[in-house]
């Protein structure tokens, strides 16, 4: 049977973080052909780096450099008005710019665990899915295994220990350990909260962004969306929670190998890690 091609989409501004992500895309033990798809924002070093990455028989690294439009230059700032809307353009473009079957994604800060890609496609292939996804585990930015028992998106301590309090008892937070088990509920929402803003009888719909393998064709079909309401923001919508809005919307069946193989680092945008806090 001829393997499927994988592309892996990693957003970059540079920096030594993406040498590991890219470390961890060169030891993935998946058989077939892998592309790496880096896609630069607006930094011609990062390019530099990805072309001179080492690589491997089964591995082509593809380097993209994405210019920012003239309103958006120099904007550098975390600022997720700014952030996440041209998160989600630089995501689409990765996935215009790869000529795989199926597309992952690393954010640079994250590594993946050596048996993740194919873990993944072994999933899709025994549910005949277009969409999966793994667990993680997380990380402080120095590697140490993150344990607090506050939910690393919520802003505030104590509504960030509800927050893990109810993750625990739907399983999604292993106590004790590092471990997320990302997860969607098989119910169609009418309204879609993401997980900073969780409620007690609120279904679970929580997969990020590098957790995933779907079909190429399906996110060039249903692209993920680059505009965001004041509610997005205010509630901490990101693009992966914009991504799996699209896919529960489409009815795609979502399955999960249920594996923590990716290494999840805090210190992104789109958490609020901060030094350990007390919540009682």
């Amino acid at each position: 049977m001829t393997e499927d091609s994988i592309g892996v989409v990693t957003l970059t501004l540079g920096g030594p973080r993406l040498l590991r992500a890219m470390a961890s895309v060169f030891t993935q033990d998946y058989t077939g052909p892998i592309e790496h798809v880096v896609v630069s924002d607006d930094n011609p070093a990062a390019v530099s780096v990805a072309r001179a990455a080492p690589t491997r028989p089964g591995l082509r690294v593809s380097p993209h450099l994405v210019r920012r439009p003239p309103e958006e230059a120099g904007d550098l700032r975390r600022d997720i008005r700014h952030v996440y809307p041209r998160l989600s353009r630089l995501f689409n473009a990765g996935v215009r710019a790869a000529t795989t079957t199926w597309i992952a994604f690393l954010d640079d800060d994250n590594e993946l665990a050596p048996d993740h890609l194919s873990s993944l496609i072994a999933c899709a292939r025994a549910n005949d899915a277009d969409a999966v996804h793994s667990a993680r585990t997380i990380h402080r930015p120095d590697g140490s295994p993150y344990l607090d028992e506050v939910w690393h998106t919520a802003r505030d301590p104590q509504e960030g220990a509800r927050i893990y309090e109810l993750m625990c008892q739907r399983g999604v937070r292993i106590r004790g350990t590092n471990i997320l088990m990302d997860r969607v509920d098989p119910v169609r929402p009418s309204s879609f909260r993401p997980s900073t803003v969780l409620q007690a009888d609120d279904p679970v719909f929580l997969v990020d962004q590098s957790a995933w393998l779907i079909r190429r064709e399906l996110l060039l079909a249903a692209p993920i969306p680059e505009e965001f309401t004041e509610e997005d923001f205010i509630s901490n919508t990101a693009p992966d929670d914009k991504l799996l809005q699209v896919l529960m919307d489409r009815g795609v069946a979502i399955h999960s190998t249920g594996q923590p193989t990716l290494r999840y680092y805090l210190g992104g945008v789109s958490n609020n890690y901060r030094q350990p806090v007390a919540t009682h």
